[in-house]
């Protein structure tokens, strides 16, 4: 049984997320338009000394799951890169070519938390974008085209370019766990996950995917640092055989578990990758 949600309205959850975040740094916290997006002032004494911090995704995974803990979680996460941004604040806007990484959102995420401050951003596969995040520290800066003004060597697409590089430069990253199907013993579906970096982007790179995937299988980015594959023994050349084992194997169930019960979702699409190409399974 999920617990009962006690903030049903994104200004509930939010001022929550306020009392939180003042109470525990004693600093100053601003609304602003938008309901999820906070403004933090790090420094009394100089207004423009100020963070966003962005509620959406937290606030989708507390909707659909009504675990406090998360946005706790969420919180204590926010509040310990904050200190460190406090702790070096020449270094705030400043961006670190060599830890720049693309990695998937929800085309819907993207729009909404980038409405005060554009993401460097682009389309990725129907529904989905691909943004670019400095992780450093382990705390991750979101680019967007307000930061570049900062860091006057890098343009976006030159973001773009180090973002690809460093991927390629890490390695293919594998599953760290693969599951027979319960329901079709044929089809295995492998869970990419707990990366120190975001690896979305590597399913979709030929001379990354060519030698680690089958010619066909299907794909969900189902949750932040989670990607999951379902392949077959059996053959998937067609779409008939595909939507097949997707519904015996019941990948489409296991899906919606990890959107509904895993922190941080990211999307319930499932995409068919067929010979290098990914296609909308409900699409094609």
């Amino acid at each position: 049984m999920r617990p009962a949600r006690l903030y049903d309205a994104p200004e509930q959850f939010a001022e929550m997320m306020m009392k939180h975040l003042s109470e525990s740094m004693n600093v100053l916290v601003r609304k602003t338009e938008e309901p999820l997006l906070l403004e933090i002032n790090l420094n009394p004494s100089d207004p423009k000394e100020k963070i966003q911090v962005s509620l959406h995704n937290t606030f989708r995974t507390y909707m659909v799951s009504g675990d406090m803990n998360t946005a706790v979680d969420y919180l204590n996460n926010t509040i310990r890169c904050t200190d460190l941004v406090r702790t070096k604040k020449s270094d705030v806007a400043k961006l670190d070519s060599a830890y720049i990484f693309p990695a998937i959102r929800d085309k819907r995420y993207v729009e909404e938390a980038g409405r005060e401050s554009k993401f460097v951003s682009e389309a990725y596969l129907p529904g989905l974008n691909v943004i670019y995040l400095e992780i450093k520290d382990s705390c991750s800066k979101i680019i967007t085209e307000a930061s570049l003004e900062y860091n006057p060597r890098l343009t976006e697409e030159r973001v773009k370019h180090l973002a690809y590089r460093n991927l390629r430069a890490a390695g293919w990253q594998s599953s760290r766990l693969t599951v027979q199907s319960p329901f079709r013993k044929s089809c295995y579906i492998e869970i990419f996950m707990d990366n120190s970096h975001p690896i979305e982007c590597q399913f979709l790179l030929p001379e990354m995917a060519t030698r680690n995937l089958p010619k066909s299988c299907l794909i969900a980015y189902t949750n932040r640092k989670t990607a999951m594959i379902m392949h077959s023994d059996e053959r998937m050349e067609t779409l008939s055989q595909v939507m097949c084992l997707a519904d015996k194997a019941r990948f489409r169930d296991v899906v919606k578990r990890s959107c509904l019960f895993m922190p941080n979702p990211v999307s319930e699409q499932i995409y068919w990758i067929n010979y290098g190409e990914a296609k909308l399974l409900e699409q094609v």
